[in-house]
């Protein structure tokens, strides 16, 4: 289980990974993004959760029913054009978020999907220690904010395991796996290969997040 005096520097770590401002809409522009809130930036096109929470928060903002369904519908696909809104509307969506119940209505979302990111890097950090290996605090840094983008770490545990992977450096050995070596995994995954330059933000953000491990 992940250590609890980590869990700070964790949470800032994939907070500044994701980069948002949390209580108004964002849009990735990309893929199959959609809008997002929160610190986490959850994701109206990927996630129930995070249409539910946008109904909440406008129901909260006195919203009939008809303009929740209109608003989250317009909200929910993809977006690659950034928002489908006028400007009235995204006024009073973002006033929503940004009011006292909207934010802890955006809290308490961000903490349910922290606490699955948490899960995740417990089920990590239960694989390495069956191989009898520990994690180094800054190899969880990486991994983290990777699960917040891309979901479960499937591919990671294998690796951890001792399972070598196409293309990808060596699994680590005991005693420990390090901050470098979750690094060099990482650069190897498909996604940073085609986004190179996304790497720079991602270590810049870990960096961020070391600042707060225990000395």
């Amino acid at each position: 289980m992940v250590a609890q005096n980590l869990v700070p520097a964790i949470r800032k770590t994939v907070y500044a990974n994701e980069g948002g401002q949390p209580y108004v809409l964002s849009y990735a522009r990309k893929g199959s993004s959609g809008a997002s809130f929160g610190f986490m930036q959850s994701d109206m096109h990927m996630r129930d959760d995070a249409r539910d929470t946008m109904r909440q928060v406008l129901a909260a903002a006195g919203a009939d029913q008809a303009t929740v369904d209109r608003l989250v519908a317009a909200l929910t696909p993809a977006l690659p054009n950034g928002s489908p809104l006028s400007k009235a509307d995204a006024d009073f969506v973002n006033a929503a978020l940004s009011s006292d119940a909207g934010k802890a209505l955006v809290d308490a979302q961000d903490a349910l999907i922290l606490k699955g990111v948490l899960d995740n890097v417990d089920g990590c950090v239960a694989v390495a220690e069956a191989r009898s290996m520990t994690m180094a605090p800054l190899a969880l840094l990486y991994i983290a904010p990777w699960i917040n983008m891309t979901g479960a770490p499937n591919s990671l545990k294998k690796w951890l395991g001792g399972n070598p992977l196409g293309g990808y450096p060596a699994p680590p050995a005991p005693p420990e796996v390090q901050g470098a070596q979750m690094e060099a995994y990482l650069k190897a995954t498909k996604f940073f290969r085609e986004n190179p330059r996304n790497f720079q933000h991602f270590s810049d953000c870990v960096a961020v997040g070391a600042k707060l491990l225990p000395a």
